[in-house]
C-alpha cells in the first residue's frame, strides 16, 4: 500500500513538473514571438504630405475670375483607413493649394502594416469628393495630379500594439495568461503539499 501511494505521488510530481515545462516552454515562445512580430510591425506612419504636381488641375469651388479666389481653394481633407475598417480623419485643410505641399500629422503614430489606404478628398460642405485613394507601398506614391509623400518611424511600442491586435497576438497573449495562471497554482500546490 505505502508502495503504491509512493508510486502515485511520485507519478502526479512527474505530471506537476511536465505542467511546469510546458507553461515555461509556452511563455518563451510567446514572448519570443511576440518580441519578433512587434519588431516587424513597428514601422508607424507619422506624417502624411500631399503635393499637387499641377496647380491647373486642382479641383475649384469655381471659376469666376477675380471673385474671391482664395475661397475657390479646394478644401484638401486627408482620411487613413486601417485595415479594421476604421477611419482615422486628421482633418481638412480649408482653402489652400497643394502646390507646395500640405502636410497633415498623426495624432498618434499607427503601424503601416494596419493601413488599408490614404484618402484624400475635397471636403464640400456638404459632401466630400473623393480625389485620389493610395496604399502605403513606399515613402513616396503618385496617382494622377497628387504626390504623397509618407513619414514613417520605428518605435517598439507601435510593433506591441500593432501586434497584440492580429488573432495570432490575441491568441499568443492568450496562452501566455494561462500559462502564467497555470504557473502560480502549481506553485502553491507545491507550498500547500
Amino acid at each position: 500500500m505505502t508502495q503504491e501511494s509512493t508510486i502515485s505521488n511520485g507519478g502526479s510530481a512527474s505530471m506537476w513538473r511536465l505542467t511546469k515545462l510546458i507553461c515555461l516552454g509556452t511563455v518563451i515562445v510567446s514572448v519570443l514571438s511576440c518580441i519578433v512580430m512587434a519588431a516587424v510591425r513597428s514601422n508607424g506612419l507619422v506624417r502624411v504630405t500631399v503635393t499637387a504636381l499641377d496647380a491647373q488641375a486642382e479641383p475649384r469651388d469655381h471659376n469666376i475670375p477675380l471673385v474671391k479666389q482664395k475661397d475657390a481653394l479646394p478644401d484638401y481633407r486627408i482620411t487613413v483607413n486601417t485595415c479594421d475598417r476604421n477611419r482615422i480623419d486628421l482633418g481638412a485643410k480649408p482653402n489652400e493649394s497643394a502646390t507646395g505641399g500640405l502636410t497633415w500629422q498623426m495624432p498618434d503614430p499607427i503601424s503601416t502594416s494596419d493601413i488599408a489606404s490614404v484618402r484624400l478628398d475635397d471636403q464640400d460642405k456638404i459632401l466630400a469628393d473623393a480625389i485620389a485613394e493610395v496604399q502605403l507601398t513606399g515613402e513616396s506614391v503618385e496617382v494622377g495630379n497628387y504626390r504623397f509623400e509618407f513619414k514613417t518611424e520605428r518605435s517598439m511600442s507601435v510593433g506591441i500594439q500593432s501586434f497584440f491586435g492580429t488573432p495570432i497576438g490575441i491568441a499568443i497573449s492568450a496562452a501566455f495568461t494561462i500559462a502564467i495562471l497555470l504557473m502560480l497554482v502549481t506553485a502553491f500546490a507545491g507550498i500547500a503539499g
